[in-house]
């Protein structure tokens, strides 16, 4: 199958040009496109909620560089994340509203406390990370967010779609977010459960696209390589569906 990219220094610009438009710098060094393809959507993902008026701000740099954290394993604390807040009218007050959004972060299952799954990039209630000594049949740490702590999640895939990258991404849905299985006609201020798929899609994807999102509130992005940074901003954010909680 044919790299869906053409250039990784593309995405490296990309991923450093948004940095730096937050005063930082990255500190990982990679040479995996797969974990730039990562870093390119978690960037998407906050300039979907900058559209929407939200405040985003760096958190935890580490040298004064921004650390993705490219793994599932390891202490959250050791890699930087973005807190987003905005301040809303609540009767006669005002409140503001924060979230984490995190790289990586191992979540509950919505039906069993002892299952997790990580998905590329989650968005979190703030304090929530807990952390487990009994996961592993060692001491070991096991850092983790209890499903009810899930506000939304993304999953980027450096793929040409295909049929069963399509259908798992409903899997993990379902484990996670099962009430975005059921198409609700309200709608909220957060980008509902998404695949970001970075080539293009065949006549047959498209129609599996078509159809899953016709029956469910989720998003199945493709050719976002090419197209990601547009997808996200104010003037096409209608066109992506988002939910409440």
């Amino acid at each position: 199958m044919a790299n869906p990219f053409k250039d990784i220094n593309e995405l490296d610009r990309d991923v450093n040009s948004f940095l730096k438009n937050n005063r930082s710098f990255l500190a990982n060094q990679t040479k995996r496109i797969s974990d730039y393809f990562e870093m390119f959507c978690y960037n998407n993902i906050l300039r979907f909620y900058e559209a929407a008026g939200w405040e985003i701000s760096i958190k935890n740099l580490k040298k004064n560089k921004f650390k993705y954290k490219c793994t599932t394993m390891g202490n959250p604390d050791n890699f930087s994340y973005f807190l987003m807040s905005k301040s809303q009218a609540k009767g006669k007050k005002t409140v503001t509203l924060c979230y984490w959004i995190y790289h990586n972060m191992n979540i509950q299952s919505a039906y069993h406390a002892d299952i997790f799954t990580t998905p590329d990039i989650a968005i979190i209630t703030p304090g929530s990370i807990r952390v487990s000594t009994t996961f592993y049949l060692t001491k070991r740490k096991y850092y983790y967010v209890e499903n009810k702590d899930l506000i939304t999640f993304g999953e980027a895939k450096n793929f040409t779609p295909f049929p069963e990258l399509l259908f798992n991404f409903i899997g993990v849905v379902n484990e996670l977010k099962p009430k975005c299985l059921k198409k609700s006609k309200k709608t909220g201020e957060h980008i509902a459960p998404s695949l970001l798929v970075s080539g293009k899609a065949n006549q047959h994807a498209q129609k599996i696209k078509d159809s899953l999102e016709t029956r469910y509130d989720i998003n199945i992005l493709f050719d976002l390589f090419s197209i990601g940074n547009s997808t996200f901003s104010r003037s096409l954010q209608h066109r992506l569906k988002k939910i409440g909680f």
